[in-house]
């Protein structure tokens, strides 16, 4: 669907080599891909449609593929974008859970030759701190996380240590003591400053920046013929930042404008 902020219409968005089509209609998405193909023919580029992928938002479109001139694009509900998944939904559980995922296959691959190995602590916890850490959290600082997902990363990140620790499933040792041990905070708490952190950055920029007028649009008070959908609302990004400013004592409108 477009983005209409303030009166400014989004039908697309870059990044590098990175192009997003907005479209309320199948319809005009068609025509808009059309039309960004024969663009491309004017610099000598061609697309490869089985590379672009068409998400549905709130649809009950049945299409499996769309017919292009040369090609098929496929409808899905989710697909990895810049090395993140994104989905219909909107929300984080697909992508938090796949980076777990990620992750559990670095740390095995390693298991062997280093958490295995008899090198300094010190030098395991600097190889999961590099190696293992960045690729769990990669995109981080855009998670919705909810109380469920923060759980399960803290989970993994306690297996990690208590892997890289040498304590077998067979010792009780508490996961306070495996954090006093080891010096590492929980990975909940880098999610909160990590998002804090890109929260700031878009309060703090120009106010004519699209993403800072994006953000000011969500903030303010609802157009009043706007209706909320049935059903339970969603966890935003804004719902977590809103969580994570409450024991701060601030508030989204009161970090934005102050």
């Amino acid at each position: 669907m477009t983005g209409v902020i303030l009166g400014k219409v989004f039908t697309d968005l870059y990044f590098t080599d990175d192009v997003s089509l907005l479209a309320e209609m199948l319809e005009v998405l068609v025509l808009a891909l059309t039309g960004m193909q024969e663009e491309a023919y004017t610099f000598g580029l061609q697309i490869t449609w089985s590379k672009n992928k068409i998400l549905q938002v709130s649809s009950s479109t049945s299409s499996l593929t769309v017919q292009m001139a040369d090609g098929h694009v496929e409808v899905v509900d989710a697909f990895v974008y810049l090395r993140c998944m994104i989905d219909s939904s909107g929300g984080s559980r697909g992508e938090v859970l796949r980076r777990i995922g990620i992750a559990w296959s670095c740390m095995k691959m390693l298991e062997r030759r280093i958490w295995k190995s008899s090198i300094r602590l010190e030098t395991k916890l600097g190889l999961y701190q590099t190696y293992i850490v960045p690729v769990l959290m990669y995109g981080c600082e855009t998670w919705a996380t909810t109380k469920y997902l923060l759980s399960h990363l803290d989970a993994f990140d306690t297996w990690a240590l208590r892997k890289i620790l040498r304590i077998p499933y067979t010792s009780h040792m508490p996961n306070a003591e495996v954090r006093r041990t080891t010096g590492c905070l929980p990975l909940s708490h880098l999610v909160t400053n990590r998002r804090l952190r890109l929260f700031g950055h878009i309060a703090r920029i120009s106010s004519r920046e699209d993403h800072h007028r994006a953000l000011a649009a969500c903030i303010r008070q609802v157009p009043p013929d706007w209706k909320r959908p049935t059903g339970r609302p969603s966890h935003t990004w804004l719902r977590a930042i809103e969580a994570d400013l409450g024991p701060r004592n601030f508030g989204l409108a009161t970090d934005l404008y102050s």
